[in-house]
């Protein structure tokens, strides 16, 4: 007994010997390195690192996951590129770790798991065990119209699309791992492994090029259907499957936008018989990686080669440019920042709001005061990276609009601050500014997608992006700024008593007012320009997309407020209602009419935010019922005086 566990221990020994060590796949400077490699998704050349975190988010919610393995006790988390290298050379791991995160343990139920929690994670492999039922739940419920699924029918999709695009990642490196002399000689006989193995390995470029001669010669047909299935599958599913998403060969051809992904270079030498020389060298520098990460001293040395060299060829096409400054606008998280800083002088500048005409109020204010210029600079500075790294306006998603119109409210909040001096701007600016930043990381989180992506076709102007859609932002910003300034108003008189309360309630009355006639300017200007652009994109000026008439909504109720104020018809309660009921409008239009999926404003769809909306919505119209309440008892105190 002793022996066979002395054995069994061995050959464990024997087979992690012939693995990376994990610990490599951590080690700083290959991580640093690996993050700045460029690599093609979706139409961008983006750093490594922000391909692993989107990645990463969309399978398991998070940019980072929590290890658990007895082959990495040293280690409590991963990193998104971290985790990304783990699964591509030791995937036998990364299949371990609590990777899909599953919402409904119902859909883990229905594929014959056993579920946890309500809400939990699990791993490849046990995932795995339920494979066939989930390809045919999710090809079953594909086939129903997305508005008509059930959550646990939209969980099982998920799970199905996030589950085949890890197995796909994981296998990233499987040529590199293949002996693929062992395997053709089990497949084919003597005197064909002899055609296709020269010495005494075979690389997958090497094989590549022999099995196209083979196939257009009819060598392969001529071995039997059986015969050239098995080789061909064998090929496909080792070397075609892989890394389908992640395009990292520069093309020798200048002229020539589209990166090369593995397969298509692999494809493209078996039709071929050959590459430019160029993309040979980094195709085999890729696979060259595996075996150089089976020791450590050899490892660095090729990592640092084999980005090198991806990087010079991206720097000659002009595509590198950005790569570095992406890499550090996410490793310094300037938006996390902005919220801690956020919260603080809300919270500092609260206790100075209930604490009035008293030395700890005058602290408060100046401590609030630095704190929230600090989180406002964090706010800016994000964007302005952003910028800088799209090469473009600030605005395209609905993401970027959070973020600017949070950094817009602020600024204005401290803006009316600075001439009011009693201390309401410091808290809407310091309650708004950390609202817009949590929004924007729960949107991020939820929506799962690179927040920089490239452009729809028809918002590829950076003139419009400049003006149409700044100033329909900007208009965004002062409705929701008044109407946050009336929910305080209301919360100011239903909890604060005194002969004080009169004036500040006056005080926050005319700071509505104003923010309003702000608001609705910018309002109205963008939606002008917007039909302008509608003009020369569309052929007409108005077409009553559901976008369209939100922007309008916005500016006639606006419009109304103002008309109505001027003409006596509403004051302090009246002023408040309506500013209420414009910031319900303003919801609607930001992010409402995008759920529709109808006109030609629907690219912002995001599916989950529903819940979120209507309870905006609610908490409008309760502020709103508690106006009206204000109102009834002005009236029936005036008719018990009479």
């Amino acid at each position: 007994m002793k022996t066979l566990l002395l054995a069994c221990l061995f050959l464990t020994t024997l087979v992690q010997a012939q693995l990376p060590d994990p610990a490599l796949l951590r080690d700083k400077e290959v991580v640093a390195t690996f993050q700045s490699l460029p690599v093609q998704e979706g139409g961008r050349i983006k750093p490594l690192d922000t391909y692993a975190r989107f990645l990463l988010l969309r399978l398991h919610g998070k940019q980072s996951i929590a290890v658990d393995h007895p082959q990495m006790t040293d280690v409590k988390k991963l990193n998104a590129t971290e985790w990304l290298l783990l699964t591509w050379f030791r995937p036998d791991i990364a299949r371990d770790l609590p990777l899909f995160v599953v919402d409904n343990s119902q859909a883990v139920g229905e594929i014959g798991v056993d579920p946890k929690g309500l809400r939990d994670r699990y791993s490849w492999n046990e995932i795995v065990k339920g494979k066939e039922e989930l390809i045919k739940r999710a090809q079953a419920y594909s086939d129903i119209e997305s508005a008509d699924r059930t959550g646990v029918q939209r969980n099982v999709i998920d799970l199905a699309r996030n589950f085949f695009d890890f197995d796909a990642v994981s296998d990233f490196m499987t040529a590199a791992r293949t002996d693929w002399k062992h395997e053709i000689s089990a497949i084919l006989p003597p005197e064909s492994v002899k055609e296709l193995v020269s010495g005494d390995s075979l690389s997958v470029w090497d094989l590549a090029v022999k099995l196209g001669v083979m196939i257009r010669d009819k060598k392969l047909e001529a071995l039997g259907q059986e015969t050239s299935n098995k080789i061909l599958q064998l090929f496909i599913e080792t070397t075609l499957r892989p890394g389908k998403t992640l395009a990292f060969v520069p093309p020798d051809d200048v002229k020539n936008d589209t990166w090369m992904q593995v397969e298509q270079t692999i494809t493209a030498l078996m039709k071929d018989g050959s590459l430019p020389a160029g993309e040979l060298k980094i195709s085999k520098a890729k696979d060259a990686l595996y075996a150089a990460s089976l020791k450590a001293e050899t490892f660095k040395p090729a990592v640092k080669a084999f980005v090198n060299d991806i990087r010079s060829q991206a720097e000659k096409r002009g595509e590198l440019k950005h790569v570095d400054r992406e890499v550090s606008y996410h490793k310094n998280d300037f938006f996390t920042y902005a919220l801690v800083w956020y919260l603080f002088g809300f919270l500092v500048a609260f206790i100075g709001l209930v604490a009035p005409q008293t030395s700890l109020a005058k602290w408060s204010a100046r401590v609030a005061w630095v704190t929230l210029l600090l989180a406002v600079g964090y706010n800016i500075y994000g964007i302005t990276q952003r910028c800088i790294i799209n090469e473009r306006p600030p605005i395209a998603t609905l993401y970027e609009t959070i973020i600017f119109i949070t950094a817009v409210v602020a600024v204005v909040g401290l803006f009316i601050e600075r001439f009011t001096r009693q201390g309401i701007g410091l808290v809407v600016v310091g309650f708004v500014g950390a609202l817009g930043m949590f929004a924007a990381n729960r949107f991020m989180a939820l929506d799962a997608q690179d927040t920089m992506p490239t452009l729809e076709a028809v918002l590829i102007t950076n003139f419009w992006l400049a003006t149409h859609v700044t100033c329909i932002n900007i208009g965004y910003a002062g409705a929701m700024l008044g109407s946050i300034t009336s929910m305080v108003y209301v919360i100011y008189r239903l909890f604060v008593k005194g002969q004080k309360v009169i004036e500040v309630r006056r005080l926050l009355t005319r700071m509505v007012y104003g923010i309003v006639c702000f608001g609705v300017l910018f309002a109205l200007v963008g939606t002008v320009l917007g039909g302008i652009w509608a003009n020369d994109s569309w052929g007409r000026f108005w077409g009553w997309d559901p976008k369209e008439n939100g922007a309008l909504m916005i500016v006639l109720m606006g419009l109304i407020i103002l008309h109505a104020r001027m003409g006596g018809y509403i004051r302090e309660i009246g002023m408040h209602a309506l500013s209420l009921l414009l910031g319900a409008i303003t919801l609607f239009s930001w992010f409402g009419v995008n759920q529709l999926s109808i006109g030609l404003h629907t690219y912002g769809f995001t599916a989950g935010i529903a819940m979120a909306l209507n309870t905006g919505y609610s908490i409008k119209g309760l502020f709103i019922l508690i106006c009206i309440g204000f109102w009834w008892k002005e009236r029936s105190a005036k008719n018990v005086k009479a």
